[in-house]
């Protein structure tokens, strides 16, 4: 098909508004009715008009992509306010810091100090003596042989997992795992942990307990031994400390009941990575029972904000 390419000569294309438009040029003064120009949408045939008809449609496509792109601009800029804003507002629920970051909790650590005398000397069971201590080795070399089997290789993978800052133990049996929108949640369990460790280590360093493999050479730790002292079990003290709080704050739930299960395991993992005595696990669980009701004052806003997330 051949192109008339006249159009080009005997006029010019005028962007308006809407489109592109035809301006022609009258050829003597007496046409068009006074010599001016004529700006009309002129009937036009054949590759002219296709030719003008992909201009328009050029145009209007580069208008729309304009606009699409400012409409996408403003919906983004609306979506981070939005975030911004319910960031800003789980971080004032939680008392000012988002400790699902992993932000120093010092105003709890503050409450924690007054609290100090309700905490400080609680009735823990002394530790065992040392005879006894030996005996609970046994049953840890028991283990220890026991750890070669392949089929407990899964329960080993969970003591090198909970080795480091792992709360999987924890949102598992909440069924928050792999769930968004639990941030105080997170945050309330990442702060009962912190809390706890500084109480656990104040009576480590009281009953001054050896490691088991200090105490029975043959035992071979898969875990560096901490550089504290065994008794009580921080994890144990940790874990039974996270459930207490969650079944203070929803008795109701059942997730309460499996996350008590799901503590007796982290805790007797560390017996299994021949870490800590059984008499270690059972301080831990005592010591969080006694400390629950401090931990409840301190934790109150948090506690609050988690509470409701889940109602």
């Amino acid at each position: 098909m051949t192109t008339n390419l006249d159009i080009l000569t005997d006029h010019r294309f005028v962007v308006t508004t809407t489109a592109l438009v035809l301006e022609r040029e009258p050829q003597d003064a007496g046409e068009g009715g006074g010599g001016g120009t004529e700006i009309s949408a002129m009937s036009v045939s054949g590759g002219a008009l296709s030719s003008m008809l992909a201009l328009n449609r050029s145009a209007s496509n580069a208008m729309n992509r304009n606009r699409n792109r400012n409409r996408n601009r403003n919906r983004n800029r609306n979506r981070n306010r939005n975030r911004n804003r319910n960031r800003n507002r789980n971080r004032n629920e939680i008392g000012g810091d988002d400790y699902s970051l992993g932000l120093e909790p010092w105003r709890e650590r503050r409450k924690l100090h007054k609290e100090y005398d309700n905490w400080i000397d609680l009735p823990v069971a002394l530790p065992p003596t040392a005879t006894q201590l030996r005996l609970q080795t046994i049953e840890l070399l028991k283990k220890q042989y026991l750890r070669t089997d392949p089929r407990l290789a899964g329960r080993v993978e969970e003591i090198y997992r909970e080795s480091g800052m792992d709360l999987s133990g924890y949102l598992r049996p909440l069924g928050i795992e792999e769930e968004g929108g639990y941030d105080a949640t997170i945050g309330l369990v990442l702060l009962v942990l912190a809390l706890c460790d500084e109480i656990g280590l104040t009576y480590k360093e009281r009953f001054s307990v050896a490691r088991p493999n200090q105490v029975e050479p043959r035992l071979r730790p898969i875990l560096a031994n901490p550089a504290h002292a065994s008794y009580p079990s921080n994890h144990s003290f940790q874990s039974f400390s996270v459930a207490f709080i969650f079944s203070r704050m929803l008795p109701e739930h059942p997730a309460s009941t499996e996350l008590f299960r799901s503590a007796r395991r982290i805790a007797e993992n560390r017996e299994w990575a021949g870490l800590h005595y059984a008499a270690d696990t059972e301080a831990g669980h005592d010591l969080a029972r006694m400390v629950a009701p401090v931990l409840e004052r301190v934790c109150k806003r948090q506690m609050l904000a988690a509470l409701r997330e889940w109602i």
